[in-house]
């Protein structure tokens, strides 16, 4: 019987909180895990939705002080699986949850106990069919309080759109939009973030139109926030004539600061590390930090996870994302850590605020620093401050933060051999673990694992490792091939952006002890001409007899493959020629995420375009469709590797793990074997959330082949084995 099996997390460690609260945040050492969803209580406490620790945690208006945690992984009432985005009741003591991974929004009624909230009555709310909001806010209007939620995975068939549910104050489903408007309608796509303002309107998040809606010459690559009222009938702003703002690369979030005329909309864009602001009726009016018009256009193309800085830094929580407490001067804001919720910071007095020059209090999720943020924002001078965060660094041993590549190593990987690598991009190095005994197979729970399992590899000329691939040598050892997905946007900065590593026996001596790392030659500058690159993440070998090597990189930003020939001896990279270019067609690429050679050539994870493609050595052969259905259907492949004669490709938005048959007889030479849905929040018993590059090898012990999955939000890597059961 064949399938895939699950194994062992590595780096999932249960969260550190005080068990006597109230307590200072700075003894509590609180660490978050994907943060996004925020609200603010009638006493002005800050509850936090810690999405990837299944739980709520409370905070002073301070915050300073850590007040209480509220639930905890599972699926009673209460429990939590992904709790997304939080709203409050309008008029009672009552935290509304999107409690995404178990399909519900969860009403919690509290009360305090002196300093300390205690939920005192949970009621929970559905709607009809397949049900997972990411978005949810809570609005009294004259008949009564409506809860309307953003159900961002939602189809019926081949119609991909998402969709808005609205429920009344007892949880009755009440209403589904699926589109703003009836003539000339913009469909919802992935909708997340949302708000309302003090007239009823929603404002809604369209994070995916940018990739799923098919215009005239295909998706139109940004997405937008949109305005309505409450039955989808567009609320057009005054200012111009549209119920749509501006087209940004990644929103996923909005919030309304303030009310009526004064009220201001500000939008965090995860994929350029940035606030747009716009007025009340919908004129720009600001972006913190400054804008940058080269940065948006290129971030226009990615994911939404958020650019590392092109300061030289790695994000890790310490003053970046603004000036620190005390700091004078705001011009020297940062851009924010991957933005992917925004709310208003009530009760806050920011000094030097006036009508005509505004600085406001927002509270911001970081999604790469892994805090949330209190920042006070001028949005005429574009600058801001910081004024207290939540959340630590997780560096910690046996800890991830935010995963993107692997590699397995086999046995002739020297001291590497029966190894794992995954890159631990906001830390800027890797962590190592063996997968030699890989825990239980029999069907019992595969636990936690320890610290010690993890073991850290600095790589100090590798500011935010993504794409990994491992040469091994002849007589042991070999080189490591990281790719470094960071934003290069100074000129005079000619530095490659794929680092190759000589890998060698530590100075324990003994092979598999302890390991060497040292640079020995950088390739992949950044630029559009031959040989160069933007944003490179997945990266492929291909040996050529011992010295010799092909090394092909998914470049992102500039749509493409780029090849190059290295040698062994002299440690150098030759460009031989780019394959492909930014299209819709076969041979064209939007947002080229992974590469892996097969059998059968070489294929190509086609991430915005929905399909995998195979080049043969002379023509390109795209596969696939947009879809949720396995085989040939895809959302977002985002990752492929190969292993004896088969193709795994790891979807983003189904959390799928397809296996293929390198079959030319089959429809696009691809036979569909089989297929691992792993949707959830839990880390500890295999589920994915917002994974990125698999890697797949026969490396343990265990039967079948060993398939590892680092997932960026859990801050896991998950290890899996898979047998064909044919």
């Amino acid at each position: 019987m064949g399938g895939f099996t699950f194994r062992r997390s590595y780096g999932s460690r249960s969260p550190v909180c005080s068990s006597v609260r109230p307590a200072p945040l700075a003894e509590s050492d609180v660490r978050l895990a994907s943060p996004v969803g925020l609200a603010q209580d009638r006493r002005g406490n800050v509850w936090i939705a810690d999405a990837g620790h299944n739980r709520l945690l409370v905070v002073d208006d301070t915050l300073e002080r850590l007040l209480g945690q509220v639930g905890a992984a599972g699926d009673e009432p209460g429990s939590f699986d992904l709790p997304l985005r939080l709203a409050h009741h309008p008029t009672a003591s009552a935290i509304y949850v999107a409690d995404t991974g178990n399909g519900r929004v969860q009403r919690l009624d509290y009360e305090y106990d002196g300093d300390v909230p205690q939920i005192t009555g949970v009621d929970v709310f559905a709607a009809a069919g397949e049900f997972h909001p990411n978005g949810v806010v809570a609005h009294e209007y004259w008949d009564g309080v409506r809860v309307i939620a953003a159900d961002e995975f939602y189809r019926e068939g081949d119609d991909l759109r998402g969709r808005l549910v609205v429920f009344d104050g007892d949880g009755t489903e009440l209403r589904s939009i699926r589109a703003v408007g009836e003539e000339n309608p913009t469909p919802l796509y992935w909708p997340q973030g949302l708000d309302v303002d003090d007239e009823g309107r929603l404002y809604v998040a369209n994070t995916g139109y940018g990739v799923l809606h098919d215009g005239p010459t295909g998706p139109p690559k940004l997405a937008s926030i949109v305005r309505c009222d409450r039955t989808g009938e567009p609320a057009p702003f005054e200012g111009c004539a549209d119920a749509v703002l501006d087209d940004l690369p990644m929103p996923r979030d909005v919030a309304v600061v303030g009310s009526g005329r004064d009220a201001q909309i500000f939008v965090p864009d995860a994929a350029t590390g940035r606030v747009h602001v716009y007025t009340s009726v919908g004129i720009p009016d600001g972006v913190v930090p400054e804008s940058d018009d080269d940065l948006r256009a290129h971030a226009g193309l990615e994911d939404g996870v958020g650019l590392p800085r092109d300061d030289g830094s790695v994000a890790t929580g310490g003053e970046h994302a603004g000036v620190g407490p005390g700091d004078a001067d705001p011009a020297e804001q940062r851009r924010f850590d991957g933005p992917v919720g925004i709310r208003p910071f009530d009760g806050v007095s920011v000094p030097d605020s006036d009508a005509d020059d505004p600085t406001l209090a927002v509270l911001v999720s970081e999604a790469l620093s892994q805090r949330i943020g209190g920042y006070a924002l001028d949005t005429h001078r574009e600058t801001g401050h910081r004024f207290g965060t939540v959340g630590g660094v997780r560096d910690d041993p046996g800890q991830f933060s935010v995963p993107t590549g692997s590699t397995l190593v086999g046995a002739d990987g020297g001291p590497l051999a029966g190894s794992a690598l995954v890159a631990d991009g906001a830390n800027g190095r890797l962590q190592r673990f063996s997968l030699d005994s890989c825990g239980p197979s029999d069907g019992s729970a595969p636990g936690d694992s320890d610290a010690d399992s993890l073991t850290p590899v600095a790589l100090p000329p590798t500011r935010f490792p993504f794409g990994l691939a491992f040469w091994p040598s002849v007589g042991g050892g070999g080189r490591l091939f990281v790719t470094d997905y960071t934003a290069h946007y100074r000129e005079a900065d000619e530095s490659g952006q794929i680092h190759v590593y000589a890998v060698d026996d530590g100075s324990g001596g003994e092979s598999g002890a302890s390991v060497d790392l040292s640079l020995v030659h950088s390739f992949g500058s950044w630029g559009l001409g031959e040989g160069e690159v933007k944003l490179p993440r997945g990266v492929a070998i291909d040996p050529v007899g011992d010295q010799r090597a092909r090394v092909y990189a998914a470049d992102s930003g500039n749509g493409r493959i780029g090849v190059w020939e290295y040698d062994w001896v002299c440690d150098e990279a030759t460009p031989i020629g780019d394959r492909g270019c930014f299209g819709h067609f076969e041979g064209g690429f939007w947002n080229p995420s992974d590469v892996a050679v097969g059998r059968r050539g070489l294929y190509v994870a086609d991430e915005n375009n929905h399909r995998v493609q195979r080049y043969d050595g002379d023509e390109w052969h795209a596969v696939g469709a947009p879809g949720y259905a396995s085989g040939h259907e895809f959302l977002l492949p985002i990752s492929v590797d190969t292993h004896d004669g088969s193709l795994f490709v790891l979807d983003l938005v189904t959390r799928a793990v397809d296996v293929f048959a390198e079959d030319g007889d089959a429809d696009g030479g691809l036979r569909p074997v089989d297929s691992l849905r792993a949707f959830g929040g839990d880390p500890t018993s295999g589920s994915l959330w917002l994974p990125y590059l698999l890697s797949v090898g026969d490396v343990s012990d265990a039967a079948g082949v060993d398939v590892v999955v680092p997932d960026s939000t859990l801050h896991v890597a998950q290890h899996y084995t898979w047998s064909d059961g044919a």
